[in-house]
């Protein structure tokens, strides 16, 4: 099917006024193809939208009313999509050395792909790990015992960073994060947009997983990079010294939501189980601790998970 242009570009944007400037100043001095930029605002309360008309007149915007959410606001703009190719693009992004022409090319000659990443960069230029094997009970546990840290190069142990490769050859992965990933349009029109029912993470984890369903293959391509200030377009709480509490509602909540959705219930059932009794020792554990305010942090985060593990909420 012929579309009116080579690949669509999509930035949600939330509250990063002069990072999603500068990633939309990259794209224009590295992209050479037919391109569009969607820009959809999640009622950022910065000055984001005014900055974006006034100094970027030629892209397209979606102001929403409410924060409707990642995957819903992504697939706001994949409705109006024009390209081939849709480019999910995180604000908190450069686009380096003609990064989207080349993952373009490759998706040209890769036929076979329904999705494609690029090399994810630091700001320091160091290798930012964006390539995963879908979740299993087993990685679950692997995460909380802290084995990949110990043993990063065991292809067991180092399964869920994939820190056992040095992301320097084309491969084929089980899924990409959403920071930026090229998706083949006629991709989505087989498999389905993003589910909804994710209002942040795991999304991308579940469309890559539906494409290996549906024999379409997901491919990292070393050739492309982009740096990834990780954790600035996300909403991160300086002054706790970690996730939000909405934050790390959408993290496990998200999971628990994929795991009964592809693996059933029994799947579900053994992951909140995993969790539940990691998080538990992880209050017990810190009821001892010596510093107050250590201690404080960390039971109010365990308390937390232990309701949202419950509860849900």
């Amino acid at each position: 099917m012929k579309y009116g242009m080579d690949v669509t570009i999509v930035i949600v944007s939330y509250n990063v006024a002069d990072l999603l400037n500068e990633c939309i100043i990259s794209i224009k001095k590295e992209t050479s193809c037919e391109y569009e930029i969607i820009v959809v605002d999640n009622n950022s309360v910065d000055n984001s939208m005014e900055l974006l008309k006034a100094n970027h007149p030629d892209v397209k915007r979606i102001q929403n009313v409410s924060n409707v959410g990642f995957a819903k606001a992504n697939n706001q703009a994949f409705e109006k999509a024009q390209g081939s190719y849709i480019f999910m693009l995180n604000p908190d992004t450069v686009v380096l050395d003609r990064a989207i022409d080349k993952l373009v090319q490759f998706m040209d000659e890769h036929p076979e792909a329904g999705a494609c990443g690029p090399k994810v960069l630091n700001y320091d230029m160091s290798l930012q790990p964006s390539c995963h094997h879908f979740p299993t009970i087993a990685m679950r546990f692997i995460e909380h015992s802290q084995l990949e840290r110990v043993f990063p190069k065991s292809k067991i142990f180092g399964r869920h960073y994939m820190t056992y490769w040095n992301y320097d050859e084309v491969k084929e992965v089980d899924w990409i994060r959403g920071c930026s990933l090229l998706l083949r349009k006629t991709t989505l029109e087989l498999v389905g947009t993003l589910d909804e029912n994710y209002f942040m993470y795991t999304e991308e984890t579940d469309i890559c997983y539906r494409m290996n369903k549906s024999g379409w293959k997901v491919l990292f391509f070393p050739g492309a990079e982009i740096v990834h200030y990780w954790g600035k377009s996300s909403e991160v709480s300086k002054k706790e010294k970690g996730y939000s509490p909405a934050t790390i509602k959408y993290l496990f909540n998200t999971k628990y939501y994929f795991f009964k959705k592809h693996y059933g219930c029994v799947h579900f059932v053994f992951i909140k189980g995993i969790d539940f009794v990691f998080y538990l020792l992880v209050f017990i554990k810190n009821i001892f601790r010596k510093d107050a305010e250590v201690r404080r942090l960390k039971l109010s985060y365990a308390s937390y998970v232990l309701s949202l593990i419950l509860f849900g909420k």
